[in-house]
């Protein structure tokens, strides 16, 4: 029987073609919403178990126990997703080819490794000396550390609105930390520390401006290993994720042991003392957190993750009022406001019209009165960070 004709203007579509569209635009939405909640409570929860963790006992457990724990479970996490993505009979030939086959491409990630492994140790530290939200809204600083360096590294080119951003950044970065913010865990500090409050501030904030500057030197350092590894292997696919996530995590854990025997907070008679829930809390957390990278860059952009920061510096504010009778000023509001708003600036989630905004200053067309207006991605494409901040 022959088929019918469709007549002039009659669609040929499926009647569930559009169904299947709209169904897989509405998942799109719903998994890229899913992200933004996850990452937002992961984010603010940081360092509210970290504060909680680190003030709970009298005699603290040893941090680069922890560190080395939490990038355990972050191997173990990384093998079994690498399973599902090339199969269990491929695993093992994946690892050996991509991480013992190239010996030079794996010893250069033992630098971002350490600086990782440095990180996650000042983090909490920090979180000792720091209240929560006071951590939370100063970490953020690592952007302005990522942006300079992006600059001095990579040769990247900033439009005008990012220097906005970075230059209020920077300004609401300080405001907090002349607002002499406390909580009820302060003072107890500084009795055990034999110090005063505002010592043991200025030594939380050290501790975080390292973790913040090793989060920014290690994450520009690895962006331009894997540029310059991907001009070097001629268009060949690039290694996974996750055998990026296991080299990082093996380094780190080499690097860790000999720091561990060496530190005067580890007991080898008892190496679990101080580890209650929150401790393990952190250490889940932690390595959770770091695998979630991954599902960031699958479906998330710099906006989500622009959002979810801000979202989840307001929410770690918030809970820290009840949880550890928090006390501020306005001095922190007004540099937490700051701070969200050169986040959004930066990322774009706050737009400026006009092309003086929009363009690069100091390049050379500007000798000729000509100012360059670059798009996005070739100014600064989102950067793959695998410390899950």
């Amino acid at each position: 029987m022959p088929k019918r004709q469709a007549k002039v203007g009659e669609s040929n579509c499926t009647p569930n073609s559009g169904t299947i569209a709209t169904s897989q635009t509405m998942s799109a939405t719903t998994i890229k919403y899913a992200v933004l909640l996850i990452l937002t409570i992961q984010n603010a929860s940081v360092p509210l178990i970290m504060r909680f963790a680190r003030t709970s006992e009298a005699d603290p457990y040893c941090v680069p126990l922890l560190v080395i724990i939490q990038e355990i479970m972050k191997l173990f996490a990384s093998i079994l997703l690498l399973t599902s993505e090339v199969g269990i009979m491929n695993v093992a030939g994946t690892i050996h080819t991509e991480v013992l086959g190239k010996p030079m491409s794996t010893l250069r990630l033992a630098i971002p490794a350490g600086l990782f492994f440095l990180q996650n140790n000042c983090m909490q530290l920090a979180n000792s000396y720091l209240p929560a939200a006071v951590f939370q809204v100063t970490y953020q600083g690592k952007t302005f550390i990522v942006a300079i360096l992006s600059v001095l590294m990579l040769g990247r080119r900033l439009e005008r609105f990012k220097w906005l951003g970075i230059a209020g950044l920077a300004l609401g970065v300080s405001l907090v930390q002349v607002s002499k913010s406390s909580d009820s865990k302060t003072e107890a500090v500084a009795a055990q520390e034999h110090t005063d409050a505002y010592s043991t501030m200025l030594l939380g904030l050290a501790y975080v401006l390292t973790a913040a500057s090793c989060s920014g030197f290690a994450n520009v350092y690895f962006e331009k290993m894997v540029k310059t590894t991907e001009n070097a292997s001629n268009g060949s696919k690039a290694p996974s994720l996750w055998v990026r996530n296991i080299q990082l995590a093996s380094f780190t854990i080499m690097l860790g042991i000999p720091v561990l025997n060496l530190s005067k907070s580890f007991d080898v008679n008892n190496p679990w003392r101080g580890f209650n829930w929150s401790v393990w809390g952190v250490a889940i957390n932690n390595a959770w957190g770091g695998l979630l990278v991954a599902v960031i860059v699958k479906y998330g952009d710099n906006i989500l993750k622009g959002f979810s920061n801000a979202i989840s510096t307001v929410l770690a504010t918030i809970i820290s009022i009840p949880i550890f009778g928090f006390q501020t000023g306005y001095p922190f509001a007004v540099g937490v406001i700051l701070v969200i708003w050169s986040t959004m600036v930066y990322g774009r989630m706050i737009q400026f019209k006009g092309d003086w905004w929009n363009t690069v200053p100091f390049t050379p067309q500007m000798a000729t009165g000509e100012e360059s207006s670059l798009e996005l991605n070739d100014v600064e494409k989102p950067k793959l960070q695998t410390d899950g901040s």
